[in-house]
């Protein structure tokens, strides 16, 4: 078996010294558009700067142009791909199946993880607003909200360091169904502390967040529904492995 036939179809301006803060997730949305998350690459400035991919989430048809209807085409110092700014290191990205919006989540720097809605256009605050301290302790932002930017739906404080994003639709676990699934590769920065996040709302708003699957002290990297309608993981590990949740 072999890859073939592959073509380049976007190549985001990002490149950096930095090992970290990549981002780097795919989603489709119900009219096959193509969003795409870029990190900051640990260059905080960047995330608010129109000219440049880091720290945005980008939206492409799924052969590499640009929608007309993006929000910033045609606005000067703005490159069109961008459909949102200011994230710092997206790591989940996901439709959400009743209303279609794309959600994402973050990792902030020590503390501060985000889960947010991704509205066209919107300003979602990285560095101007954080929850989060920088990693020697000292403050990134005094403030943690701006009337002129977007809030995110939910945060981590202390972080766990999320990953992969899913909203559950299958049969198999009922009671789940409608709840979000968020990896963690690690809570408070504390090692052996990953596990999986259920997330359950109410009138659209998170009520319960259930740290599951602690004992197994994995980083846990992915989530995804498979076609059996089970949830599959990937950890972050050494070998990595993919787990199998099943009903009991």
């Amino acid at each position: 078996m072999a890859l073939e036939d592959v073509r380049e179809i976007f190549v985001a301006n990002t490149w950096s010294m930095s090992v970290t803060n990549y981002g780097g997730r795919i989603a489709f949305d119900k009219q096959g558009f193509l969003y795409l998350t870029v990190g900051e690459r640990q260059e905080q400035d960047r995330a608010q700067k129109g000219d440049d991919h880091g720290g945005k989430v980008l939206r492409l048809r799924d052969d590499g142009t640009v929608p007309p209807d993006n929000p910033f085409v045609g606005k000067s110092g703005f490159k069109p791909e961008i459909y949102a700014l200011g994230v710092r290191s997206p790591q989940g990205l996901a439709m959400n199946p009743e209303t279609g919006a794309i959600w994402e989540n973050e990792h902030g720097p020590l503390g501060g993880d985000e889960i947010n809605v991704i509205l066209p256009g919107k300003n979602y605050g990285w560095p101007l607003v954080t929850f989060g301290m920088d990693y020697d302790g000292t403050r990134i932002s005094d403030l943690t909200s701006r009337a002129d930017l977007e809030p995110p739906l939910l945060y981590f404080v202390p972080s766990i360091a999320p990953s992969g994003l899913m909203f559950y639709t299958g049969d198999k676990f009922p009671d789940w169904k409608g709840n979000l699934f968020v990896g963690s590769m690690f809570e408070g920065r504390t090692r052996g502390t990953g596990h999986l996040r259920r997330i359950t709302f109410e009138n659209g708003r998170p009520i319960q967040r259930e740290p599951m699957l602690t004992e197994l002290h994995q980083r846990i990297r992915d989530v995804r529904q498979g076609p059996d309608g089970l949830i599959y993981l990937l950890t972050d590990e050494n070998p990595g492995v993919v787990l199998k949740i099943e009903p009991n």
